[in-house]
């Protein structure tokens, strides 16, 4: 159910009234001494600006200073939002859109095409890849820690290809955690409430020696389920248990080392629409476990010289076991990259690097879903370059370029240049031109679906009709040609704004159109239908390279510092796709429509912040986001509105308690649908979760 717009507006109202309502308690009450040293409030505007990232150029440098649409989430922005998971968390970043489907599978995307296949954003988790060659996308439900230990996400909207590799299309996500020598002692969180029903976690950290720090940690949760569009138990309950390890080693005769890894095990019940060929018809199966396990290692080592150069090297393994109705899933990868970091000369430095990664896989339990090949394997080689020379001291030109050999697609260049012009010390202009690609996944070039979509058909057929979806083996990367330009400025000390605009320019994107691939068992070739197969039809279609896009979009962000206790964080992005189509047929006329609508057009956050007397603190947070998807593809979501809301009061410095409610808008919410995949989409409720933390 939509929220009335006087709903919406009355909240907001009460949200930025607030002061008003408190001052002369405030006035009376308050005083510095009152407030946890950990608030986001004792950060200032001017040190928001001179936070660090490593995202944009491989190395530190100001956010102020980077050339490039960058948004940090820090660890008190995690904190102070009541997110439960990471991809709640990214529902604060400006142009990324985030999308549930049920308890545990999300659709995330930057600047548009968000869809189940979200395919053109790069995840990493401390250095490690988190982006699954299967469908060049991410597993949401595998991918987690302690969020206490996450010390800030970089996100990046638009290209980061050059560095970082095919994939990074549309941008770039940095998880980075804490060094161990941050989480010394205990940490124990206990929480309960109406969907999360269960959940706990505990690190220790300490000292090995006078140079090497380390932490463990376990946690487990068990999720209730979402809900059905009638309301009822959607039977997609989820739960999961994790154990990890990092150990870092500083100052090791100029040098550093860390090792850290993973493990994690768990299950959950997604429903799924499924052919049932004796009927025939499509029918919803909800008994059948999906289980999930897996774990990572990675170590990464780095040695610094006294004339500023720094060598680095570091490796990772990981493993994924997804044994779903569907198909079961098992993924090794292998991962070693080595960077080299020097001064050119007094105004140029140079960064460069080479890489290899193999990920191998084999697949079994075929339901509905077929494939030429049990054990496909992809290896990808890539070399690197950055130059950023200093024109001048406010003027900075980065040019960087990436070379890759894919199994599937050859040599790939990606190109990059940036700059930046420090007009004083509280404005920076930047601009970019990139070009990026995304390589065709597994399940693009060896993909067969049949039955998980149906079709309507001519009554004097006297059949049901589903859709044959086949894969193709001479798919080509999409590519992408980008143009950015932005404008930060800090006003005044109170008031910081950054505003990006962005023209991108897609082609040979990924469609489906008409083919003639009936299976083994036709029956009937039909022409001008489809494969007759006893008791309904079978209407083939094939991936293709069949559509190119353009898209325009402005993303705003706002940082206003309002009092000393009282912070306010806005944003607003909009977005323009328009596709064209590279054949005629019913298939692709369909994809081109559904490429244009999949993601919303324009969306808005509103969070305030506030610090009360006697260590209470009150935060909100008002999201917007706008209709997506159509009726031709049953896939329409309507816009919604959305409020959490979270009180927590600071007992003493060590033991924080927090009652959270989220979605507190709707009844029931609709966030995403698709219909490739067989996944049941389920509804959102409102729900409620108390939480206790206690360090010793």
């Amino acid at each position: 159910m939509k929220p009335q717009l006087t709903s919406v507006l009355l909240t907001a109202s009460l949200t930025l009234s607030a002061p008003s309502v408190l001052a002369e308690l405030l006035t009376e009450g308050y005083s510095d001494e009152s407030l946890s040293n950990e608030e986001l409030l004792s950060l200032s505007l001017e040190e928001v600006l001179t936070l660090e990232v490593t995202s944009v150029s491989r190395k530190k440098q100001r956010l102020m200073d980077s050339a490039a649409a960058v948004y940090v989430v820090t660890q008190e922005d995690i904190r102070r939002s009541g997110a439960k998971n990471i991809p709640d968390a990214l529902r604060m970043v400006p142009g990324v859109q985030v999308a549930q489907m049920n308890s545990n599978t999300w659709s995330i995307s930057a600047r548009g095409f968000n869809y189940i296949f979200a395919n053109k954003l790069l995840v990493m988790m401390d250095g490690r890849t988190i982006y699954t060659p299967l469908f060049s996308g991410v597993n949401w439900d595998i991918q987690d820690t302690l969020l206490e230990d996450i010390d800030r996400i970089e996100v990046i909207r638009g290209p980061g290809a050059a560095l970082w590799g095919a994939n990074a299309v549309n941008g770039v996500i940095n998880i980075i955690t804490k060094k161990t020598s941050d989480t010394h002692g205990s940490l124990l969180t206990l929480g309960t409430g109406s969907q999360e029903k269960l959940s706990g976690s505990y690190r220790y950290g300490g000292e090995l020696n006078e140079s090497a720090d380390y932490r463990v940690y376990v946690k487990s949760f068990a999720r209730d389920g979402l809900v059905d569009k009638a309301g009822g138990d959607a039977n997609d309950d989820w739960h999961i248990s994790r154990v990890g390890l990092r150990v870092d080693w500083d100052e090791i005769k100029n040098g550093a080392l860390t090792v850290h890894g993973a493990f994690y095990d768990g299950n959950t019940r997604p429903p799924v629409r499924t052919l049932d060929t004796a009927s025939p018809s499509m029918e919803i199966i909800t008994d059948h476990d999906r289980k999930q396990q897996g774990g990572n290692m990675l170590a990464h080592w780095s040695q610094r010289w006294a004339d500023n150069s720094e060598l680095s090297a570091k490796g990772y393994y990981d493993r994924y076991e997804n044994q779903d109705y569907r198909l079961t899933e098992i993924r090794d990868t292998l991962d070693f990259e080595v960077q080299h970091r020097f001064l050119w000369n007094e105004t140029q430095e140079i960064i460069w690097g080479l890489g290899y990664r193999s990920s191998w896989y084999e697949l079994s339990g075929r339901n509905f879903v077929g494939g030429r090949d049990d054990s496909p394997q992809e290896e990808l080689f890539s070399a690197f370059i950055q130059d950023e020379i200093q024109l001048s001291p406010e003027l900075h030109l980065t040019l960087s370029s990436r070379l890759e050999h894919h199994t599937a697609t050859d040599y790939e260049f990606q190109p990059n240049a940036r700059i930046a012009w420090n007009i004083d010390d509280q404005s920076t202009a930047w601009a970019s031109v990139s070009r990026a690609v995304r390589t065709p996944a597994i399940t693009e070039r060896d993909l067969e679906v049949n039955g998980l979509v149906e079709i309507p058909l001519p009554p004097a057929l006297g059949l049901p009709g589903f859709q044959r979806i086949v894969g193709n083996p001479v798919m080509k990367s999409e590519t992408l040609t980008s143009v950015e330009a932005g404008y930060r400025h800090q006003i005044n000390s109170v008031v910081n704004i950054d505003i990006t605009g962005f023209f991108n320019d897609y082609r040979d994107l990924t469609s489906i159109s008409v083919s003639d691939d009936c299976p083994a068992a036709t029956v009937a070739e039909v022409p001008g239908v489809g494969c007759q197969m006893g008791g309904y039809y079978l209407i083939p279609s094939q991936l293709i390279n069949g559509l190119n896009a353009k898209t325009y979009g402005l993303e705003l962000a706002v940082d206003w510092r309002v009092h000393d206790w009282w912070r306010v964080k806005a944003d607003i992005s909009l977005l323009q796709v328009d596709a064209s189509r590279k054949t005629n047929d019913d298939f692709n006329t369909v994809a081109e429509a559904q490429l244009e609508s999949v993601s919303a057009s324009h969306s808005a956050s509103l969070r305030s912040i506030m610090d009360l007397p006697g260590n209470w603190s009150f935060d909100s947070w008002i999201r917007y986001m706008g209709e997506r998807g159509d009726t031709v593809t049953a896939t329409l979501v309507d816009d919604y509105a959305a409020l959490d809301v979270r009180f927590a009061r600071d007992v003493n410095p060590n033991l924080k308690l927090s009652l959270t409610g989220k979605n507190l808008f709707d009844t029931s919410r609709l966030e995403f649908t698709e219909n490739y995949t067989g996944l049941i989409a389920t509804e959102i409720e409102p729900s409620w979760y108390a939480q206790i933390q206690w360090n010793f």
